[in-house]
């Protein structure tokens, strides 16, 4: 019979082991067999002092590129702290992440071998050091009830009079994945000051809860016991009073502080009965300033009209890089069928998307302070009171055109040289076949709408106009009854990311710029002007002729002072 290599080399690793079980007086009992998933076994019992371990090895699937694993026999017991979880699999020397074609199953075999021995007998913790450094998010995957509590926020906590009771509010956070995680955070503290915590603290999301924190009277020590005894013993530490008001008011999340030390309680009561949750206390690790320039970011107010595909996706990402500040304008409703480039998902539909991009900028980073109108700037009422929303946009120190709308391009292109503002635009051109991004700077550029006519002069030179598409839905219609093509979700953030990047430029001085040019056609795609994907096409602007230079809109003294001109008398 021929066999394959991976079929050879099994047979060896079998022969092997028998020699092994046959060589040695530890191992007794050998056996071959398969198990539940049709994988090979080799089950043996080790003997590692006066105790007999039942324990199974197990070829994968994808052996010999992957090692042979030894877990219990029984799944329901726990050998070492080197395992992982009850029944699970030994934390051995030879893992995926060291395993190479010179190992051999009896290696696997032989470091069971030693770790069990290193294990003192009805007791899983032994003196063998973890391969794997103990890091919070794998110590966070057993604890179902977590309690995230950063520095500055605990400091606010342990401040607290001792031996009194304060009212907090906390924020719960449900997911449901393979179990049910409930993450509680600090919201605020005290009812009458309202005192908030540190933006480190409760975040933006989640059901806001009332509960009490409780002060010790002194520095009394919080035992390293096991949650089941831990929480019934610390439910004691309350004074008799506060026990009653707790039991009076029922259902309650209780922090209960020492001064050095938080722990939170959820006291759960069905009719006489009492049920006390435990969660785990943890500090998150201390956040990092990544940004070079985040400062300067973080100061900085950006007014984005339109949330769409495109505005949904610059305004969450320039959110990640640290923006401080925004203004969102957009008069649309998010549908279900937007949902395949929109930033918002599900639970935004049938909301205004302004409004709902706002809270997602809030779930990204909750120290962003975000404005959103629904409006769009072409509008009857956005005309009628074109004055105030200039004002409004003339507070932020950018303006980014995600529309692709040539009235509210004309709209803000207006309000930008009137109040000397950059404004940088972008387009994704139908059907994905790429897209634009420009910027107008200030005594860099031209104003916008000088730009946008050098770019069109520049596209006219080329011979051919951009393929706008018939719809603002990046779509273009194929031959007969072929259907629409648009352009996908990773078409969009190409282009977004981009425009990003380009606005970040905007906001930042020449010489840490990355884009040096102010407008650029970026093939995503052969067609058009682009000869092959990412094929990009710079373009310099003319003289930066034009922009208004301390005047005062039509609608102040220049009303007045042509008012005057025609002899007109205001009858106000």
């Amino acid at each position: 019979m021929e066999f394959t290599a991976g079929e050879a080399r099994l047979i060896r690793e079998c022969e092997e082991l028998a020699s092994l079980a046959a060589a040695s007086a530890w191992l007794e009992e050998p056996q071959f067999g398969k198990n539940a998933d049709g994988l090979l076994t080799w089950s043996f019992v080790l003997l590692a002092g006066d105790r007999r371990i039942p324990l199974r090895l197990v070829f994968p699937a994808l052996f010999p590129d992957l090692p042979p694993f030894v877990l219990p026999a029984d799944s329901s017991v726990r050998l070492s702290q080197h395992q992982y979880g009850e029944g699970g699999e030994l934390c051995l020397q030879y893992r995926p992440d060291n395993w190479h074609p010179d190992c051999k199953s009896a290696d696997v075999v032989r470091s069971a071998k030693a770790l069990l021995e290193a294990t003192p007998k009805d007791d899983g913790f032994s003196d063998v050091e973890s391969a794997h450094p103990t890091d919070l998010p794998s110590l966070l995957s057993g604890c179902s009830r977590r309690f995230m509590l950063p520095p500055d926020t605990a400091r606010l906590l342990r401040l607290r009079l001792a031996g009194h009771a304060t009212d907090i509010h906390i924020t719960l956070e449900r997911r449901v994945g393979a179990s049910e995680v409930l993450v509680a955070r600090i919201a605020s503290i005290g009812l009458d000051s309202g005192l908030r915590v540190p933006i480190d603290g409760a975040g933006f999301g989640g059901r806001v809860v009332p509960g009490v924190l409780y002060r010790l009277p002194d520095i009394r020590h919080i035992p390293d016991l096991q949650p089941e005894e831990l929480k019934g013993l610390l439910y004691q530490y309350l004074p008799s009073w506060l026990r009653k008001w707790v039991e009076g008011a029922g259902d309650m999340l209780v922090v209960i502080s020492n001064g050095k030390q938080e722990v939170l309680l959820r006291v759960l009561h069905n009719g006489s009965k009492r049920r006390i949750d435990l969660f785990h206390t943890f500090e998150p690790p201390t956040a990092k300033e990544r940004r070079v320039h985040g400062k300067m970011f973080r100061e900085s107010s950006i007014c984005i009209i339109g949330a769409g595909s495109l505005g949904s996706k610059v305004a969450a990402s320039l959110a990640r890089e640290g923006v401080g500040q925004f203004i969102l304008f957009d008069n649309d409703v998010l549908w279900s069928d937007n949902l395949v480039r929109n930033e918002l998902d599900e639970m935004d539909v049938g909301h205004h998307k302004a409004v709902s991009l706002r809270h997602r900028l809030l779930r990204i980073n909750p120290a962003v302070k975000v404005g959103a109108l629904g409006m769009s700037l072409t509008s009857q009422s956005a005309v009628q009171h074109i004055a105030q929303l200039s004002e409004i946009i003339s507070t932020c120190d950018l303006v980014i055109d995600t529309t692709a709308d040539s009235g509210v391009f004309r709209m803000a292109a207006a309000i930008c040289t009137q109040k000397r503002k950059p404004l940088v635009w972008g387009r994704v051109y139908a059907g994905g076949l790429g897209g634009l991004i420009a910027r107008s700077i200030p005594s860099e550029d031209p104003p916008p709408l000088t730009a946008a006519s050098q770019l069109r002069a520049w596209c006219e030179e080329k011979g051919m106009a951009p393929p706008e598409g018939r719809e603002h839905n990046y779509g273009v219609q194929g031959d007969d009854d072929d259907e629409p093509l648009f352009a996908s979700d990773g078409d969009v953030g190409v282009i977004a990311n981009r425009l990003v990047r380009h606005a970040l430029d905007a906001l930042s001085t020449t010489e840490i710029r990355v884009h040096p040019e102010p407008a650029y056609f970026i093939g995503l795609r052969k067609g058009w002007i682009f000869d092959h994907p990412f094929d990009t096409h710079p373009v310099i602007f003319g003289p930066t002729d034009g922009w208004v230079i301390d005047s005062t809109s039509c609608a102040e003294e220049g009303v007045e002072r042509v008012m005057t001109h025609l002899g007109v008398q205001d009858d106000a």
